[in-house]
């Protein structure tokens, strides 16, 4: 107990300021931490602000550079965190030397680059990934050296994947045909650089003819001052193609194929397989299937077709030829050579009659030049051939034009029709008709619908013909004249009152063995008439 006038001393309590100098220390150091942080973030956004790879201005300075244009964009937005990188909207690339109001050569709906720190530090001209989207590329015709209008240099920028799917390219066309415009579904660069080029993929719809074409492979490096010696290397399918787009033919073809060699002159080597190949004017569906080596130059588009082996139903048909730009001519200009060895007649025939059945069988041998060019007429119109043709071993298929060349044979060889209807069963059960044309061959050209056929011989047991003349290919007219040498002689070939007057008429067409009778062949394909030329000497000064 504390005495009287003494105070009583207060020891004080330590716990709470001890508490206060801990807080106000942490909170100290956290402050300083704060503050330092805060100045590392404004020092990184300083340099970032002022050496980060994506800004507008480097962005914008690395494409025109890269592609000399005049570039626009409408909103650009740079990307920080969590990976650096940009998005660009609305971007249009104008030609520089382009007239005002010419579209743009390429627009970009929305353009990004993803990149990454690590990238930044130890590679900073490697760019991660590049999507476009709504990517629109309009291709100027080329130029009258064939080569590419526009510009392009170098760049140390590298892109591990550039992904353009959706993306649409027009190419424009010397000629006043439509611009080609292909629907790019599927795009994919890898390795992207102009220094080693890059690989590719592509999945587009081809518009001529309509189908889908997969490919992969690789492309560059892209060569500025000639592209056309950029090379291109690959492989591709081709599916669903429809040839209906092309006059006069239609199917639906299937191919797919290699292909390597700079961009003017890659040699492609593949197959084509065309299950329902139709020619209009017959209507008949067959089987075609090719074999083919090429060379392609991708900057006009022309092709030469060195070695193609087709196989139409069971005819082997060898073809060469080109399809290319020809001085006169405002297109391509197809021009091929056919060539088929022993093939089968009937099918050569269902190419080229309406019938159901073809009206000939037998064996074919033909060699035979062709021309397509693009003036814009009908297909038969515009189509040149020249070509000589030899049938062996034929017969028609039609009973009753096989039964006209049998009595033919028959009269030729000095048989009355008499004897022919009074011994028919007897001969069909021991000596069976001739049936067959035992040969025939000819030249044809083909010209404005017209074939105008020359040294057109034939034969059957017991004659032998030789006629000229034209086969209107539009209306099937027929008009063909010549000579035809048989066994008999010329009143032997008839009976009746008719023999009669053929005697008197022997002088004139006997010789020392059978007798030469001029004949004419007119009408038409479907109903053709056999006759004696009465008037030959004006055919032949025709």
């Amino acid at each position: 107990m504390a005495t009287e006038g003494h105070a009583v001393r207060q020891v004080p309590f330590r716990g709470a300021p001890v508490r206060s100098r801990v807080a106000a220390a942490f909170y100290r150091h956290w402050l300083e931490a704060l503050i330092i942080f805060a100045l590392v973030l404004l020092t990184a956004e300083i340099l970032l602000t002022r050496y980060f790879p994506y800004s507008e201005r480097n962005v914008t300075e690395s494409l025109q550079e890269t592609f000399p244009s005049k570039l626009k964009i409408n909103h650009f937005h740079p990307v920080y965190f969590p990976r650096p990188g940009c998005e660009a909207v609305g971007l249009t690339f104008r030609s520089v030397s382009g007239a005002a109001g010419e579209p743009p050569l390429v627009t970009i709906q929305k353009f990004i680059i993803q990149g990454n720190y690590a990238n930044f530090l130890f590679r900073p001209h490697h760019i991660s990934r590049v999507i476009l989207e709504g990517v629109r590329v309009q291709v100027p015709a080329l130029g009258k050296d064939g080569k590419f209008k526009g510009g392009y240099t170098e760049t140390q920028t590298t892109i591990g994947e550039l992904v353009a799917n959706g993306a649409v390219l027009e190419i424009a066309r010397a000629s006043k045909k439509p611009s080609l415009r292909f629907q790019i579904h599927e795009l994919s660069l890898g390795s992207v650089s102009s220094k080693d080029g890059m690989s590719y993929k592509v999945r587009v719809q081809n518009p001529e003819p309509p189908g889908e074409i997969r490919s992969s492979g690789h492309f560059g490096p892209f060569n500025a001052g000639n592209p056309g010696q950029t090379a291109v290397s690959g492989t591709y399918s081709f599916h669903r193609g429809d040839l209906s787009v092309f006059d006069g033919i239609a199917g639906t073809v299937n191919s797919e194929g290699k292909f390597s060699g700079p961009l003017e002159h890659v040699d492609v080597q593949g197959s084509t397989d065309v299950p329902d190949f139709e020619v209009d004017r017959s209507g008949h569906k067959g089987h075609l299937v090719t074999h083919f080596q090429g060379i392609l130059d991708g900057t006009s588009g022309d092709v030469a077709l060195n070695n193609v082996d087709a196989m139409y139903q069971n005819t082997k048909i060898a073809v060469k030829g080109s399809v290319a730009d020809k001085k006169g001519y405002d297109g391509k200009f197809t021009s091929l050579d056919f060539a088929v060895r022993a093939g089968r007649l009937q099918d050569i025939l269902r190419l080229i009659v309406k019938e159901n059945r073809p009206p000939m069988s037998g064996v074919i041998s033909l060699r035979a030049h062709s021309t397509v060019p693009p003036e814009g007429q009908p297909f038969l119109k515009e189509a040149t051939l020249q070509g000589d043709f030899e049938i062996s071993d034929g017969h028609f298929e039609n009973p009753s034009r096989q039964q006209s060349v049998d009595e033919l044979s028959e009269t030729a060889r000095g048989i009355k029709k008499s004897q022919q209807n009074g011994d028919k069963n007897n001969d069909e059960k021991n000596n069976p008709p001739e049936n067959v044309v035992s040969h025939a061959s000819g030249h044809v050209d083909l010209k404005n619908g017209i074939a105008t056929i020359t040294n057109l011989s034939f034969s059957v047991p017991g004659a032998d013909a030789l006629v000229q003349g034209t086969f209107n290919v539009l209306n099937e007219k027929i008009d063909l004249h010549g000579t035809m040498k048989m066994e008999a002689k010329f009143s032997q070939s008839t009976g009746g009152i008719k023999s009669l007057f053929a005697k008197v008429l022997d002088p004139f067409f006997n010789k020392k063995r059978g007798s030469v009778v001029p004949v004419v062949v007119n009408g038409t394909y479907h109903d053709p008439h056999f006759g004696i030329d009465l008037n030959p000497a004006k055919k032949s000064k025709n």
